[in-house]
């Protein structure tokens, strides 16, 4: 058995989030740039400014209201009908992740433009005042915003709740008493021979529970099953997945090798499930490692 984590190097991790921000930045530069080509490259008058604009604060601030209304329903209206996910009696998982994808753009759409307008505030004046020319002074805090409220939704997941809520239901309809649910941990499961950089939405193929029992791994999921004997285990490693942002957090995914029935080596690397942040998902991904490389080794878990 393999003993370490396989983390990303320190400069790789720095460098992907590094990477992320100049990315940002050179979208917010682009995007000043092209609204300044249609402008009027006449800078907004004063008179403009003490007679009040479009953006003026009474407006902003109802702006703002509406946005963050507009982005609390929509993630409430998500919550409560686990994503539009109405039938748990058949598999949810893959109609799941594309519709979660596109309500997380607009929820992170609404919080920006609340942000923006809010902050156009006391800062559009004082862009006015410096001589831009219109319609910058009221497009810059918006996009500053965006930026800000994309960077802190990459490190916080505001869906953890949602995450959980959907795996326990789909193995409650599964047949999963509530007693042995709380027993089991909740994990996603990936092909580790496939990159992750090909995934636009989650990077798990399967959610469900994973139970560490005294001779074997059982694994119940919405679509994927399996029971893992202790004399078919292999290996348990850790390597990190390029194409996971937790993996430039430090995070290390366990990796489960084995001999199945036909005597073939296979492997399948297992998520943590429902964390709330990048440090989170990293410190649980540790846990279930040292848990299950205490199992293989016939040794009490760690944290048990």
């Amino acid at each position: 058995m393999q003993s370490g984590n396989e983390r990303l190097p320190v400069f790789k991790r720095v460098g992907g989030f590094l990477l992320i921000i100049i990315v940002l930045i050179a979208s917010f530069l682009l995007g000043i740039k092209l609204i300044g080509m249609f402008s009027s490259h006449e800078p907004v008058p004063e008179s403009f400014l003490a007679a009040g604009s479009f953006f003026n604060s009474t407006i902003a601030i109802v702006l703002s209201a509406i946005a963050l209304t507009a982005a609390v329903v929509a993630y409430a209206v998500t919550f409560l009908t686990s994503c539009f996910t109405f039938d748990f009696n058949k598999p949810f998982f893959a109609s799941f992740k594309k519709k979660l994808y596109l309500i997380n753009i607009a929820v992170g759409l609404g919080l920006s433009l609340a942000i923006g307008f809010i902050i156009s505030v006391p800062i559009t004046p004082i862009l006015i005042h410096h001589g831009l020319p219109e319609p910058l002074p009221f497009i810059i805090p918006i996009l500053a915003s965006l930026i800000c409220v994309q960077l802190t939704m990459v490190w916080i997941n505001i869906w953890a709740p949602l995450n959980r809520a959907v795996v326990r239901k789909r193995a409650i309809v599964l047949g999963v008493a509530p007693p042995d649910l709380a027993k089991g941990v909740l994990v996603g499961v990936s092909d580790p021979g496939k990159s992750s950089f090909k995934k636009l939405t989650l990077v798990e193929d399967d959610v469900g529970v994973l139970w560490i029992e005294p001779d074997r791994l059982v694994y119940r999921g919405d679509t994927e099953n399996f029971v893992l004997k202790r004399e078919d285990m292999i290996s348990v490693k850790c390597k990190a997945d390029a194409g996971s942002m937790a993996s430039y957090a430090g995070a290390a995914y366990p990796i489960l090798q084995y001999r199945s029935s036909d005597g073939s080596e296979q492997s399948i690397r297992l998520h943590s499930w429902g964390s709330w942040s990048l440090g989170g998902l990293s410190k649980s991904l540790r846990l279930i490692t040292s848990k299950l490389k205490s199992w293989q080794l016939r040794t009490p878990a760690e944290n048990s």
